[in-house]
């Protein structure tokens, strides 16, 4: 995925996607899916940004937030992988789960440097725009999961690793969002 040179505007939003290495389904499972969904959390709570969408897909994940001043977008985007990519290391390795580490391990470009490889390098992100914008995007990462070479579920509010249960039903997502519907008015 190529990525897009973003300059940082404290004042907007993005729509930001970042991709397993080599497309691998490594978020499959839900222990793993956990991760990136308490990390999202954590960097709502510590202020870093504001969250409004996300899904967290088998090897990929979708998400709508405003970085907040002191928190570019690359920096968000690279601390949240960083400890992600720790997590779910480690996640494997209590496992004992070979087969996967192996492939992490083989997926590093250069092994003196590091051990194992879960993120590609790259991100792609997009400003929000306008309001039309936002929902398009937003609209699109509920209905991801829907999506035929997925099934991940039948409707969008079922799937439970995205907020679309918060804004189709009214009802809490996994974790704690702002809300972006004030902001489509």
């Amino acid at each position: 995925m190529p990525r897009w040179k973003v300059d940082f505007n404290p004042e907007s939003l993005y729509f930001a996607t970042t991709t397993a290495v080599r497309k691998a389904h490594l978020f499959r499972r839900d222990v793993i899916r956990r991760i990136l969904v308490d990390s999202l959390s954590y960097m709502r709570t510590q202020r870093w940004i504001e969250l409004y969408a996300f899904v967290v897909m088998p090897n990929h994940l979708h998400f709508i937030a405003q970085c907040l001043p002191d928190h570019p977008l690359a920096d968000v985007l690279r601390d949240f992988k960083k400890h992600t990519a720790k997590q779910t290391i480690r996640q494997y390795q209590a496992e004992g789960n070979q087969k996967v580490l192996a492939f992490l391990a083989e997926a590093v470009p250069q092994p003196q440097k590091q051990r194992y490889k879960v993120w590609d390098d790259d991100y792609d992100a997009k400003e929000v725009f306008t309001p039309e914008f936002l929902k398009q995007k937003m609209d699109y990462i509920h209905n991801n999961p829907l999506q035929p070479h997925w099934c991940l579920a039948e409707r969008a509010e079922e799937y439970p690793w995205s907020s679309a249960r918060f804004y189709l039903m009214d009802e809490p997502a996994l974790i704690a969002l702002d809300d972006a519907r004030r902001l489509m008015v």
